[in-house]
This record gives C-alpha cells, structure tokens and sequence, in this order.
C-alpha cells in the first residue's frame, strides 16, 4: 500500500543529536476505518544500519475533518501523538541508542569508576565526586529518574532539572551548586571519551548556577606582621599560617609537608614538592622569612608541622588569633595562600605566568582567573618598553 510521507523533524535539537524522527501516515486497510490513517515513526542514526520503525495504529486521524466529531477525534489523536514524539524524544535522545556506543553503562556505575579515577587526587576532590554522586542520587530519587538508568539517557531536560533542583530545592549556594553542576559535565566528558556517551549536553550552550561573587579575602603586609607579633598558644598553627603566607601552598600540601621536601642544597634550603591536588612541582628558594618559621630540623621522613590539620576548630582558632591581633577579617587557611598571591602581584609586580608557576598552577589560565584582577603590572612601562617614546 502507497504510503503519505509528511517529513516532519521534532525539536531542532535533535539535529545536534543526529537522531532524526518523522513520521508517516499510513492509511488504515479497515473498511470500518476508511478516509483514516495512523502514524508509523521513523527514527533513523547515521549509526544505525536500519531506522527503526513503530507504528501507532491505535492514533487515529480522519483525513477530512468535516464533522465536530471527526475534529474533536484529530485533536485527541494529536495529543496522543504528541506524547508518543516526547516519549521517543526522551528516549533517543543524545543516543544512537545502545548500538551507537561501544559499550552501555549506567550513571551510577559511571560515577562509581570516575571516583575510582580519582585516587591519586587530593582527598577534596575525591569527596567531590563522592558528594556528587550523593547529590545524583538524591535528584533522581526526588524527580523520578533511575539512578541505574543508562548514561545515555541524560539529555538537555535532565541537566535543566538538575540545576534548578541543586539551587532551588536543595538550597546550595553560588559555588557549592557551580561545583556539583559542573562535576557532572565532567563525568560526561569522560563517558563521551571512553566511547559510553554518545551527546554530551554539556558539549553546547547550557546554564551554569551562578557563582557566588563572595570577596576573596586576603592580607596585607601590615596585617600579617600584626599577627605574627601577637602571642598565640597553638605556636605550631601559627607558624604553618605564616610558612603558607610565604610560600603559597596550599594547607594539604602543608600538612603533609615532610623534611625531605625542604632539601638543602649547597647551604640552600628549596621547596620541592608535587602538589596533592594539581599533581604539579613547585621548586623554589624559600626566603630567610619563612626558613625562620620552620621548626628544628628532623629526618627525611618527619612532618616539618606535625600533628597539624585545618579542620572547623583549627580554623575557629585562626580567626581567634587574627581577632586578638586587630584583624577583622573572616580568614581561613586559604586566606594564606590569597595573601601570596596578592603580594606577588599587587606588592612585587610578578608576571602572571611566573605566579602560577610559584602557586603550582597546571596552566597560566586558572592563576588569571582566580588572580587576574590583583594583578598591577606596569602597562605604561610595557608599551614603552616595546614601542619606545
């Protein structure tokens, strides 16, 4: 029997999907159903070797909607098939299905071996994926997805739905939403590259949670030199503080800071260490000011500040001190590595590229981003520099 083709694409992101659905109108071989037709689907991959074909003979269409009847039943048959179009949509969407991609694996199990990637990260950024996932599971729990449901079906709906829970049903705020928000495009991107994923939503143009514009909080000379010269019982917190003030790195990287990181060479004591979180090397001359804050000398493999860790009451205890020395500020230990920052770039003019370098940053970009704005290189000088007068 001829068939009436009406090529008709739904949604004009399914051409970035590169799953293309039509239908067609198939008349009915009933005599009882004569002058009407139904909807065979056709959904068709560049990766699929044939298109796959469901009909609908139960959606019924009157080819001449002459009657208040005959139009009341089209418009009924619309709805249905309208639904039947979403539900296909949902379903192939971002998907050459399970044929399009080497193998098929489930968000969670996804999550799972993306923690497992992160074991030789920093301890933050596993528990990062490990909330993540806890986040995830909580979503699909309250929205009615299967947390087990196969990775390709995450589409550009499940990612909207997930940002507007994180802020507006969980109630996160500015980067604690960013940071589970944009996890989630990197589980993706991962998936995509182990050939499991065939669109990654997060590949086009998606909203972000807002960040929060929350004023980085760092410390001027005068303030660190307050708090050094103000008494403080816990001497060895104290210290670690000041070393990060003058040395950048970051309060996991001195908690677990060892002598045989502070090697001296040729009379000369150098920082050399890998950065638990970047897994980048810093190597340095430490400066007479923070070999000064350093503890007496032990072996190789002893802490340089044992029994130090920055935990809520260590922090509670920074904020004690920095009060008692007349610096009202809400300082964290990061607020250490802020204050590096903001006195090689604002105080002593160091290049960008040179800081990043100093703060154990894997590429110049993160250390413009997050310190661009401190930056006070001489532009008047740079022009004359290379053009003259």
């Amino acid at each position: 029997m001829t068939e009436l083709r009406q090529n008709k694409l739904f949604g004009q992101n399914l051409l970035s999907y590169m799953v293309k659905i039509t239908y067609s109108k198939v008349p009915s071989e009933s005599t009882k159903r004569k002058g009407q037709w139904y909807p065979r689907m056709y959904i068709k991959s560049p990766n699929w070797e044939k298109a796959i074909k469901p009909t609908y003979r139960d959606i019924l269409f009157f080819k001449r909607a002459n009657t208040k009847g005959k139009q009341l039943q089209n418009k009924k048959s619309q709805q249905l098939l309208d639904a039947v179009i979403k539900e296909l949509q949902e379903q192939y969407t971002g998907a050459e299905y399970q044929d399009g991609v080497k193998q098929s694996v489930s968000l969670k199990k996804q999550l799972e071996e993306m923690i497992d990637l992160k074991a030789d990260k920093s301890e933050s950024t596993i528990n990062g994926y490990r909330n993540l996932k806890g986040a995830l599971e909580g979503f699909c729990r309250d929205k009615g997805y299967s947390f087990t449901m196969d990775i390709n079906r995450i589409n550009l709906e499940f990612i909207d739905k997930y940002r507007i829970w994180l802020v507006n049903d969980k109630g996160y705020k500015g980067d604690t939403a960013h940071k589970y928000f944009s996890l989630l495009g990197g589980v993706l991107k991962k998936a995509k590259n182990y050939g499991r994923l065939y669109y990654n939503p997060f590949d086009g143009d998606i909203e972000y949670p807002k960040k929060s514009e929350n004023k980085m909080v760092y410390l001027t000379g005068e303030e660190v030199q307050k708090m050094k010269y103000t008494p403080f019982k816990y001497e060895h917190i104290k210290n670690a503080f000041l070393f990060m003030c003058h040395t950048g790195i970051r309060q996991g990287d001195c908690c677990k800071l060892t002598w045989s990181d502070l090697p001296v060479i040729d009379g000369v004591t150098k920082l050399n260490v890998k950065t638990q979180k970047a897994k980048t090397d810093i190597y340095f001359k430490l400066p007479k000011v923070a070999l000064d804050l350093l503890p007496k000398r032990m072996g190789d493999a002893d802490k340089v500040f044992p029994n130090l860790k920055f935990e809520s009451d260590t922090n509670e205890r920074l904020r004690m001190w920095a009060y008692k020395s007349g610096v009202k500020k809400h300082i964290t230990p990061h607020t250490a590595r802020h204050t590096f920052a903001f006195w090689m770039l604002s105080v002593n003019n160091t290049p960008l590229y040179t800081v990043s370098k100093l703060l154990g940053h894997t590429n110049a970009r993160t250390t413009e981003d997050s310190y661009g704005h401190l930056s006070t290189e001489n532009l008047d000088e740079a022009m004359l520099k290379a053009f003259g007068d």
